[in-house]
């Protein structure tokens, strides 16, 4: 199944729709289901500690539902296309626009019937459940350490193992004066310390972020165009833009886009707002992102918010300091 994304005359398209749903129970053994049609709804925003999805999975077997209802813990949704074709040339690119797009643990599973055929069972799902509010950490951590070395000892030591992703380097540096005990949920641990360091804290497919709305982005943003999915006029928004693409993993919450400034909707201005203006660069930092698919329907895309780094008004001069946190 191809999706032209030409607006006018463009002989490239993205095409081979590309997918795998996994359900795992406790003994990691996983279960393929993406021969069934499968929904889901993913939400990632660096304004929650953690991804929130809804994945529905229809017309099992009596068997098999059971069996995940029961021993289901984990999903992993992997999305995306297989690449690229040139319709004058029917040459394909083997540059995939695929990967892993959601891995959570298993909230509650929903059952109920679509209509008077299809049968559906819900799982709602939460990225690092576990490591969030069912795992303990249990440690002395000797003096001297500073809050990134405290850091990677919670994680390392939480009763649930799980791995570490963007962690700011404008922490503080003052070293723990002296030894001190952890003893709790590592939740309350890492939200406390990007409290102090006015960072937000967030998990993202299972790894721990630490980061500051004034962190220097430091990877290359990834070009948005209407050949590589862009869908529509993206909206200026007073801090930012909005924009809707073809379903495309490569985005990642805090990642940069860049998009070109003429293909974007001016905002409105109005005597009650302050101007505003789109970023010089058409660079824009990735904080909220929504999923939506259906792997027998017409929905794969995602739906994303971001902040401008370079405007008039970029998110770091809006803040009073250093240590404000926006989200």
């Amino acid at each position: 199944m191809g999706v032209n994304l030409e607006r006018h005359t463009m002989s490239k398209f993205l095409y081979g729709r590309k997918y795998r749903v996994l359900v795992a129970g406790k003994d990691n053994v996983a279960l393929d289901v993406s021969n069934l049609r499968c929904t889901f709804h993913i939400e990632k925003t660096a304004r929650a500690l953690s991804n929130y999805a809804e994945i529905s999975i229809y017309n099992l077997t009596s068997s098999t539902e059971m069996a995940i209802v029961k021993e289901g813990d984990r999903v992993i949704v992997e999305a995306g296309y297989d690449g690229f074709i040139d319709t004058e040339t029917g040459q394909k690119t083997d540059t995939k626009q695929y990967g892993k797009i959601f891995d959570g643990d298993i909230l509650q599973p929903l059952r109920d019937r679509e209509d008077n055929v299809n049968y559906r069972l819900t799982l709602v799902c939460q990225d690092g459940e576990d490591f969030l509010n069912r795992s303990l950490v249990r440690k002395t951590i000797g003096a001297g350490l500073e809050q990134r070395q405290i850091i990677n000892k919670i994680v390392s030591e939480a009763k649930t193992l799980t791995g570490i992703g963007r962690i700011s380097s404008n922490l503080s540096t003052q070293k723990l004066p002296r030894g001190k005990v952890f003893f709790g949920t590592p939740k309350n641990y890492l939200s406390n310390i990007a409290n102090d360091n006015g960072a937000t804290f967030w998990v993202d497919d299972g790894q721990v972020n630490i980061a500051k709305a004034t962190d220097v982005p430091v990877e290359e943003a990834l070009v948005l165009t209407p050949q590589n999915g862009l869908i529509g006029t993206p909206q200026q928004t007073f801090g930012g833009i909005t924009f809707k693409c073809l379903l495309n993993p490569s985005l990642k919450l805090m990642n940069m886009i860049k998009i070109d400034n003429s293909d974007i909707r001016r905002l409105k201005w109005t005597q009650e707002m302050k101007m505003t203006a789109l970023d010089q660069d058409g660079q824009y930092q990735i904080y909220k992102m929504i999923y939506t698919g259906d792997t027998r329907g017409d929905e794969w895309y995602v739906d994303v918010e971001g902040i401008s780094r370079n405007g008039l008004m970029p998110l770091p001069l809006m803040l009073d300091n250093a240590t404000q946190n926006p989200f």
